[in-house]
């Protein structure tokens, strides 16, 4: 590539006699999706050409040189070198982009500057050259479609508001304790004297009390027993009898001090096993499952599994498991096939085969399990499982069924806490197949019942939740009572659910401003809340409409700090970026232009293509507003460039000339003026100046000739430079009635009188001409038409003396 470069080079170089270079004063880079666009800004239209090769373009502008302040932009992931390379009046930049482009322009635009446009490839398009090369004459639809992380396409309210009172339910978790399953009564069954001798040592009425759960009955009957046993073998197995007694009926510190009494008396190996046993069961029920666990491990190791304990042992090691979480423990536990279980134990293993599916979050696993137990007798007796049931067949919308569990659970032994809110979800089940009206009061009880708990917070929300649903003219006061409970409320999830469903109903009645509010403060206060996508959805449908009415009202700042607010929003692009067109047109209001700019230039970035156009002009004028010239003309080569038959080509060519003047870039200006002019009273009339303070007397005249054809009102620095033209062009009739127009408030007074005075001059009317003289010295304020004059009459008065 090198040779090839210094040909070039030696090529442009061969040419003789003075050449005048062009200099290159500006190169501008847009980025778009897909493409990048390149702009030269030259100080006169320079000659240029390209080669390429491969993923390498270069650009060379013959007789051409740089700027010295000239700045290149960096290299990156899309052009990743530049070489800038300006040697004997020969200016070569050569560009390496990443992948091989799959298409360039490079042309000279209307304005005079030169463009790179260059259609990026990328680690597909070499591959599928040949498929591109079908598909020709294809065009691609630039089509909108769902973005799914966006929280108001996947709220099921977002089209129905209302429905969020009737459907939605925070998620609940009632936590009812794991009970241990003790082997059955009495333990001391399973040494090897067997049953037997157990039958012999209690009586039928002691078996009722035990059937009964009578525990605390027949701890008497036992210990008074044992204390009128005469023989010693018989005394020990009452009294291990007894210890288990207590541990079944929560004497817990009187049980474990029984159990650790016997074994300190080290008695004999099978009895010293049910010993441990009953002291790690007991340490699980009431004090640490996870030691519990430990002593189960090491009591394993002591019995072999033919033992007649080994099954329960076994049971209760995976309920340890399960009570503290250990679920792969548990799994390996509930696998192992080398033990024999008795009846009783196979449905419990069952059941706990069934928890264990739940624990690990196996939803249709555990649904399954537990269906295969409808039957069982010892499922409905066991509150955690029978818990975890019963919110399967709700979670699986078996409502009726779920119910009829519900009810059932209720009937169980619970503390006041679970039973509230066993008795709200079975409510809730209810109200999925019958009437709300007729719940009400159901709500209302367990409200009531339940007072300041979980349950009774709940059941105050759905209560409210059913009159509104039943009279939505009771707005105000369901207001007041969500109002109520979100103060009173300590549980997060109540409070959020109720403050979301005041800011709901301020929406609900137009009040959009007081809704947001709400909305902003339930998601700082929540950020991890079951609610916030819904609270998203909701704010995301109320901003764009919010800050438009605030801009409408002429409140910017309140805009301004709602959309600051809630930028990462607008940032996600879950708002319609049609609506950020409200936001910068309060930043152009309030003057912060710069800020305006970037915004509008953010959407040209982001919009589809057939959207882009809309925003180049507010964007300009903000640029212009900002006083930053330089961007105004950037922007509106762009926009010549990509729409040359443009909908705002005349406003943004206004601007653009008018940025230039006030550069004082008049030569640049006079080269952006098309030929002819387009039909714009602006454009024509600022032209009109251009060609005025670049001398250009006749071309003014003639575009002024144009405006006084269209009725234009002359403004008083018109009448002064139509006036001026037709006089420098010898039209002095047409100048003497424009100058006569000028007013003595005109600050170009004094120059129209001069004028008049040489006009009566030409005509032979000397004594005219030295009036208009008189006056100009007289009453002028100009210093340096007064000199003029004084001249004039002094050259006169002299000639009269000669």
């Amino acid at each position: 590539m090198k040779p090839l470069l210094t040909l070039l080079i030696i090529f442009f170089c061969m040419f003789d006699g003075p050449i005048m270079a062009s200099e290159l004063i500006k190169i501008t880079r847009v980025d778009n999706r897909d493409s990048i666009q390149l702009y030269f800004s030259f100080d006169r239209p320079p000659l240029f050409n390209e080669t390429v090769n491969e993923k390498r373009i270069n650009l060379i502008f013959p007789q051409s040189k740089i700027a010295p302040d000239l700045q290149i932009f960096e290299a990156d992931d899309k052009i990743v070198k530049i070489l800038s390379h300006d040697k004997d009046g020969v200016y070569i930049l050569s560009l390496f982009f990443r992948y091989k482009p799959q298409n360039y322009t490079f042309s000279k635009s209307a304005d005079e500057k030169i463009v790179l446009e260059v259609l990026l490839g990328n680690r597909f398009s070499k591959s599928y050259k040949n498929l591109a090369d079908r598909l020709k004459g294809l065009t691609i639809l630039d089509r909108n479609s769902s973005d799914y992380s966006n929280p108001y396409v996947l709220s099921p309210y977002s089209r129905d508001w209302i429905s969020f009172f009737s459907k939605y339910e925070s998620p609940l978790n009632v936590d009812i304790p794991l009970r241990f399953s003790f082997p059955p009564f009495p333990t001391i069954q399973l040494l090897p004297s067997g049953k037997e001798s157990t039958r012999q040592l209690l009586s039928p009425e002691m078996y009722a009390l035990a059937g009964q759960g009578l525990w605390a009955q027949l701890a008497p009957l036992i210990l008074k027993k044992l204390q009128t046993e005469p023989e010693i073998v018989q005394q020990k197995l009452l009294a291990l009898i007894y210890s288990e007694v207590l541990a079944r009926g929560n004497d817990f510190e009187e049980a474990f001090k029984q159990l650790h009494l016997l074994k300190e008396k080290q008695p004999e190996e099978p009895i010293e096993d049910l010993i441990i046993y009953l002291l790690a069961l007991t340490q699980a029920i009431h004090t640490d499952p996870h030691l519990a666990g430990l002593e189960f491990k090491e009591l394993e190791e002591r019995i072999s599994t033919s033992n007649p304990l080994a099954p329960y042992l076994l049971n209760s090691q995976i309920e340890t498991a399960l009570a503290t979480s250990q679920y792969s423990r548990m799994n390996e536990l509930l696998l192992r096939d080398d033990i024999g279980f008795p009846d009783q134990v196979k449905e419990i293993r069952a059941i706990r085969q069934a928890d264990y599916w739940f624990a690990i979050k196996q939803p249709v696993k555990a649904y399954v399990a537990y269906n295969l137990l409808s039957e069982s007798v010892l499922l409905p007796t066991r509150p955690y499982s029978l818990n975890r049931y019963c919110t399967t067949l709700y979670n699986n919308k078996k409502f009726e069924e779920s119910a009829e569990c519900y009810e059932q659970l209720s009937s169980l032994a619970l503390s006041e806490d679970s039973l509230g809110l066993v008795k709200y979800r079975l409510n809730m089940a209810r109200l999925k197949f019958q009437n709300g009206t007729s719940l009400v009061s159901d709500f209302t009880q367990i409200e009531n019942a339940f007072s300041g708990s979980e349950a009774g917070y709940r059941a105050a929300l759905k209560k409210n939740d059913l009159f509104l649903l039943q009279d939505n003219s009771r707005y105000n006061w369901a207001l007041k009572q969500y109002e109520a409970i979100s103060q009173e409320s300590i549980l997060r999830a109540v409070t959020e659910e109720a403050l979301f469903k005041q800011a709901l109903i301020y929406t609900l009645l137009g009040q959009s401003d007081k809704s947001i509010t709400l909305l902003q403060k339930l998601l700082r206060d929540f950020r991890q809340g079951d609610i916030k996508p819904t609270a998203q959805a909701l704010l995301i449908e109320l901003l764009p409409g919010e800050i438009k009415r605030l801009v409408d009202k002429k409140e910017y700042l309140k805009g301004l700090v709602l959309a600051k607010q809630n930028k990462e929003l607008f940032k996600k692009r879950w708002i319609d970026s049609v609506y950020l067109v409200d936001i910068a047109e309060a930043y152009q209001k309030i003057g912060i232009f710069d800020e305006a700019q970037q915004l509008y230039l953010y959407l040209i970035e982001i919009v589809p293509i057939d959207k882009k156009e809309q925003f180049y002009l507010p964007m300009i004028r903000a640029s212009f507003n900002h006083g930053n010239y330089s961007l105004v003309d950037d922007y509106a080569a762009q926009y010549t460039y990509n729409y040359p038959r443009g909908s705002f080509s005349d406003e943004i060519l206004l601007l653009r000339l008018q940025a230039l003047v006030a550069e004082g870039r008049l030569a640049e200006a006079l080269r952006v003026l098309p030929t002819p002019l387009p039909d714009h009273r602006g454009i024509i009339r600022l032209a009109g100046s251009l060609f005025y303070r670049t001398d250009n007397f006749r071309d003014c005249t003639r575009v002024y000739n144009i405006l006084a054809d269209s009725n234009y009102s002359f403004s008083p620095i018109d009448r002064i430079m139509y006036g001026e033209s037709l006089f420098r062009t010898e039209h002095f009739f047409q100048a003497e009635d424009m100058f006569l127009q000028v007013t003595r408030d005109n600050p170009f007074f004094n120059q129209s009188l001069y004028r008049l005075a040489e006009l009566e001059r030409r005509k032979g009317k000397e004594k005219n001409g030295l009036r208009f003289f008189r006056k100009i010295v007289e009453t002028g304020r100009d210093d340096r038409w007064k000199q003029y004059a004084e001249k004039e009459l002094q050259f006169a008065t002299a000639a009269s003396r000669m």
